[in-house]
């Protein structure tokens, strides 16, 4: 057992609570799937993050992992960091992006990111990349956690515009954690990169952006015309495909991962080079995004797109339930009681974030007072605001999880000496901040959230309408998924793809197969919707 510790890569031994055991790899996913679903039930019920209980989940299992997935558990994060990746994508509408919105998410978490970089440079030794890296790693707000609790405040508080706008904040500013992480991967010497000079690492990396961009629009355009126009494809005068939403979620799953691969590392260097320099011609993660925020733009384009983004939305929250427990309970299963003692160096590095960040929606929100129609706001009503999206703000989870580990897995900072324990206060940092922020965060929300909308409740005359509006019903909830009993929209999208269908195949008008069908669903008797359909 031993001889298979020491083989492991760096993180599989970080911080092990135990040896792996030997026993079937189907009672350990069994006790993942069952024991950390309930768990995280059992916290969403309390009104707590499911992830600290899915963490919990995995802690627990550290003391008797079984071997193949200690050995696999890498792999697992990845495959959920990839769900992460494009859950964010589908959630940005460029429709509705706005100038003002790129000031409001990406000014505060920039503060942040370089007070803590300059933080750690200035009192722990740090590199200016190894600083960079500790704030990527820990500035991104939780999407997952802040999204469902803003829906929860548009459907039970009064109508306010700032639940709305953090509908677009919050993936917005994921998305740029997750991008910047993988600009400055290329930065920070990992042990699979050659030296290269920084010039060549710079102009490889614009061009690298722009190529990204580039491929991920042409997949999602190609991905949502395709599956928006694949219920006229025939073959002999017959459908090819069913139409079913699974079969749309099949297909842009399958388009991402394929996007990701391209800008992944094989054995012998990555899938696509770059056509001069080193590495990748794709950066993964923004290549995920981009194909998943295009294909979602395609779609909503048309009532009947937005019928089939709404579909696939509705999937992907489930199957992110999955990705959530595999996250998280291996991120739990990495953890020990031993990260705790290095919560007194963390607490000033959180102190010095949260304040720049304070500064930041500050900021934000008073420059950008004319772009939103609020320049006769008083004083009380921003200050409101300011303090309602700081909270908003403070939940941490889902990026810490998916980014904490990498620089130990990949072995960052090659290039300079002795730099194991930064890799390893990064990783611990992200976990400290997870346990910390994700419950704290989410108590202040809860708790002072309402009172702060219900304060700046009056809003000025000629404010701007609420961006986001469409996000209500149809935004998965990439951390807590329980939309329990709310059906009618998928059944009505199910409905219209249904009558589409037999429109075509029986030469009927559309919409009075909707009609029909819908009468009959709520209780018409058949022999109307027989004379109907006549």
């Amino acid at each position: 057992a031993w001889a298979m510790v020491e083989d492991a890569p760096p993180a599989a031994t970080a911080d092990m609570a135990q040896l792996p055991r030997d026993y079937p790899v189907q009672l350990g996913l069994a006790y993942l799937l069952l024991v950390g679903y309930m768990v995280r039930t059992v916290f969403v019920s309390l009104k707590l993050p499911a992830s600290v209980g899915v963490i919990l989940t995995g802690f627990a299992f550290s003391y008797f992992i079984q071997a193949d997935i200690f050995f696999g558990r890498d792999m697992l994060q990845g495959l959920a960091f990839f769900l992460v990746l494009l859950t964010a994508g589908l959630e940005i509408s460029l429709g509705e992006l706005r100038a003002y919105i790129f000031v409001m998410a990406l000014l505060p978490c920039t503060l942040e990111l370089l007070a803590i970089a300059s933080f750690a440079v200035a009192t722990m030794d740090y590199t200016l990349v190894e600083g960079l890296n500790l704030g990527t790693v820990l500035f991104a707000i939780g999407d997952g956690l802040v999204i469902p609790k803003m829906k929860e405040f548009i459907d039970k508080l009064e109508p306010h515009p700032m639940p709305h706008l953090m509908f677009m904040w919050a993936p917005l500013e994921a998305c740029f954690a997750l991008t910047l992480f993988g600009v400055l991967r290329g930065m920070s010497a990992p042990a699979a990169m050659p030296d290269v000079d920084m010039r060549e690492l710079v102009i490889s990396n614009i061009v690298r952006i722009v190529a990204t961009v580039a491929m991920g629009a042409f997949l999602g355009c190609v991905s949502g015309w395709f599956i928006t126009s694949r219920a006229e494809l025939k073959l002999r005068g017959r459908m090819i495909f069913t139409g079913q939403p699974v079969e749309a979620f099949l297909i842009v799953l399958s388009v991402a991962l394929a996007a990701f691969g391209l800008g992944a590392e094989c054995g012998n260097g990555p899938m696509v080079p770059m056509f001069f320099g080193s590495g990748s011609l794709f950066q993964p993660e923004l290549l995920v995004i981009v194909t998943g925020s295009t294909f979602a733009a395609v779609c909503d384009s048309s009532d009947e797109g937005h019928a089939v983004l709404h579909q696939v939305e509705q999937i992907m929250g489930g199957v992110w339930v999955f990705g959530q427990l595999f996250l998280f309970s291996m991120l739990g299963s990495k953890t020990s009681i031993s990260v705790f003692p290095h919560l007194k160096t963390l607490l000033p590095i959180m102190g010095v974030g949260l304040l720049a960040r304070l500064v930041g929606v500050f900021l934000a929100v008073f420059l950008t007072r004319w772009a939103r129609g609020c320049e006769k706001q008083g004083m009380r009503g921003m200050l409101c605001d300011v303090a309602f999206c700081f909270l908003a703000t403070l939940p941490r989870a889902t990026i810490q999880g998916a980014l904490g580990a990498a620089p130990v897995n990949e072995g960052f900072f090659q290039d300079v000496h002795g730099r194991k324990e930064a890799r390893d206060f990064i990783f611990t940092a992200a976990r400290l901040y997870i346990v910390c922020m994700s419950v704290l965060g989410m108590f202040l929300l809860n708790t002072f959230g309402p009172q702060v909308l219900k304060a700046s409740g009056k809003r000025p005359d000629g404010e701007l309408p609420d961006v986001g509006e469409h996000s209500e019903d149809g935004r998965s909830s990439i951390e807590q998924f329980d939309r329990r009993g709310e059906y009618k929209d998928l059944y009505e999208t199910q409905v219209r793809a249904s009558a589409k269908v037999l429109a075509e195949e029986f030469k009927l008008d559309s919409e009075k197969v909707v009609r029909v069908l819908t009468s009959h669903h709520f209780g018409s008797s058949s022999s109307y919707a027989v004379s109907s359909m006549t």
